[in-house]
């Protein structure tokens, strides 16, 4: 697997890869349709948020981004296209994501998590913090988690990370 930094014109790809890792939980695509706009990160966000990559064989198995801009700090998009999930490819892009964040002052990430990845985010040391209300056909209690994960800024070797060969400092992840 290698972790590298998105590029603006791939923007259309990774919003195929998001509608497809969303679609992986069963939602319709009536419901699906109505999240297009939000799964699809634009040209734009892409030069101006950090944004990575992870590629197995060369190919694209996932993205990350974060919102800079929020106040506090969001986690914007984490998509695992579903033919590699559970092999560490989220892991890794949120371990990148947080050793970025942690290189530039940030103390925390939040997330507006998907019911279906809070399993995921819990596993990588985020907390519970809220939840907003999010009905959809067939679901009226649904809700989406709002999630926190405390970043360690400072050095740390148990929790050192290497991406293409250079040290990092990363949070406390072992999802």
């Amino acid at each position: 697997m290698r972790i590298r930094t998105a590029r603006s014109e791939e923007a259309e790809a990774f919003a195929h890869l998001a509608w497809a890792a969303k679609a992986s939980w069963g939602y319709s695509t009536a419901q699906m349709n109505e999240w297009r706009e939000g799964l699809s990160p634009s040209a734009e966000s892409i030069a101006q948020q950090p944004t990575f990559v992870a590629e197995v064989n060369e190919k694209l198995a996932g993205f990350c981004q974060a919102n800079l801009k929020a106040k506090p700090v969001e986690l914007e998009h984490l998509w695992v296209h579903p033919q590699f999930m559970r092999q560490g490819v989220g892991h890794a892009l949120l371990s990148r994501t947080l050793a970025y964040l942690a290189a530039a002052g940030v103390e925390e990430l939040h997330i507006d998590s998907d019911p279906n990845a809070e399993p995921f985010y819990i596993a990588c040391g985020a907390v519970r913090v809220g939840e907003a209300v999010a009905p959809i056909e067939g679901q009226a209690d649904r809700v989406r988690p709002q999630m926190c994960i405390s970043i360690a800024t400072q050095p740390n070797p148990s929790i050192e990370r290497t991406v293409s060969g250079k040290p990092e400092i990363a949070a406390h992840v072992e999802c």
